[in-house]
């Protein structure tokens, strides 16, 4: 009986020292050892009892295994394995005088972060005059380098000025925030597959004639570093809207969307114009310990009142983060909110009515905002946060079209499409459907066309 008080207070006092300082990255939680091994762990040492006791030991094996262990081994078999156990913990742990506390970067380098650095103003200039040009090596652009929709190449504002250019194209690659990730390879995937081009089945127009389309290629993103990211890609769009062109961004994930309006505010005012955002995800997640991913992005812009609620309209919302308590903000924020409860209860022609008219309340200009997840994913299976039960592609195609037919468009970007899981290609089709849709109906409001226009040829064969 007194062993087993001597045991138990042995056991005690290395649980406090534990507590105060331990050579080893220990769980904060305590292990109680089993009554029926304590006279097995009594041939331990202190410092073994208290790797054991500590927690520190769940770092290399589970519970139920140190339990098998203990029950199992010889007193010199047990000792000998828990002296391994923590000879490998003291390698794997901190140690201040053999490891460094940081990876070293040198701060000075040119080289540091220099993709991100603009090319410099001599080297701009360029032997040919300001404007779109060409890529291509044949009369119809099948081959050559692959743009959006085959169209003309911009790199410098001065080109979009020149070249009068109604919408710029623009790949932003950023693949760093939450979801299945590959959306870093999206640009390059709907630029590849040429179906952005389609004539508009309602007007008969076809958007690239009657725009002015460039691809203005990729804002650069830092993987290392996405509050710069963040940064260069609103300075980017601000630079596309000051020069007179709409910035169609291609993303990315949807932390895009924060730079992408916000650089357009920087040009045309915070609170100027509206946002008309489908997606499944509210993006307003307020508890985080930074506000520069995809689940805050529409969060930031209301916070920082470069949007206003009450001229902001979602829609398509579900899954996990579409809870009371997030309903109940976006009502605070007076945000217009169109969950698919309220669509599958009351049908989607009555509710896109509904957003509509929202839309038509609003300002004059807004800003179009697809988070491909809004589809439902027998259409679009490449969405990084999929979400069952989602939308038709066509049901939201002919919302988009309608929107950038009778409002003047500022900005508008498409992202979270993840190519690689969708080999069949047809999640890539159907983004570029959706980014045609808004090209479609930009081309029915520049013809001074009313946004509802059908062509009587293409609404009755007249025989």
């Amino acid at each position: 009986m007194n062993s087993q008080k001597s045991l138990n207070y042995r056991v005690l006092a290395i649980l406090i020292l534990a507590l105060l300082s331990s050579p080893f990255n220990t769980a904060l939680a305590q292990w109680q050892i089993p009554p029926e091994l304590e006279p097995q762990v009594s041939v331990l040492s202190d410092q073994q009892l208290e790797f054991i006791t500590s927690g520190a030991v769940f770092d290399y094996m589970p519970e139920r295994q140190l339990e098998h262990e203990l029950a199992t081994r010889e007193a010199d078999s047990l000792r000998n394995m828990i002296d391994d156990v923590m000879a490998l913990a003291r390698q794997m742990g901190y140690d201040p005088a053999r490891d460094m506390g940081a990876a070293p970067l040198n701060l000075t380098s040119d080289y540091f972060n220099r993709r991100m650095q603009p090319t410099l103003e001599p080297l701009r200039e360029l032997k040919r005059e300001p404007g779109p040009f060409s890529v291509h090596r044949y009369l119809f652009p099948k081959s050559g380098v692959p743009t959006f929709g085959g169209a003309s190449v911009a790199i410098w504002p001065e080109d979009l000025s020149a070249g009068k250019v109604d919408v710029a194209i623009i790949g932003v690659p950023s693949n760093m925030s939450s979801g299945r990730r590959d959306a870093g390879f999206a640009p390059n995937e709907m630029r590849a597959l040429n179906t952005l081009t389609a004539p508009d089945v309602q007007s008969l127009l076809k958007p690239f004639d009657v725009l002015s389309v460039v691809d203005y290629g990729n804002f650069y993103v830092d993987n290392m570093n996405i509050e710069r990211s963040l940064e260069h890609v609103a300075a980017r769009v601000a630079e596309t809207s000051r020069a007179g062109a709409v910035p169609m961004l291609v993303g990315g994930d949807t932390s895009v969307l924060y730079p992408a309006v916000e650089g357009v505010a920087r040009v045309r005012g915070s609170g100027t114009f509206g946002l008309l955002h489908f997606g499944a995800h509210p993006d307003v997640e307020r508890s985080g310990d930074h506000t520069i991913s995809d689940t805050q992005a529409v969060f930031r812009l209301l916070d920082e009142n470069v949007v206003k609620g009450s001229e902001t309209v979602k829609v398509g919302l579900r899954g996990p983060a579409v809870d009371l308590e997030t309903l109940r903000w976006l009502r605070s924020k007076e945000v217009r909110y169109h969950t698919m409860a309220e669509i599958e209860r009351r049908g989607f022609d009555r509710v896109a009515k509904r957003v509509l008219r929202e839309v038509d309340r609003g300002p004059g200009a807004f800003f179009v905002s697809i988070d491909v997840s809004v589809i439902d994913p027998s259409e679009m299976v490449a969405a990084g946060r999929l979400q069952p039960r989602g939308l038709r592609l066509a049901e939201v195609a002919r919302a988009i079209r309608h929107v950038c037919a009778s409002k003047e468009i500022v900005g508008f970007e498409i992202t979270d499409l993840a190519p690689m899981l969708d080999y069949s290609r047809l999640s890539v089709a159907n983004a570029n459907a959706l980014l045609n849709a808004c090209l479609a109906g930009m081309a029915v409001r520049k013809a001074g066309l009313d946004p509802d226009f059908v062509h009587p040829v293409a609404l009755d064969h007249g025989q």
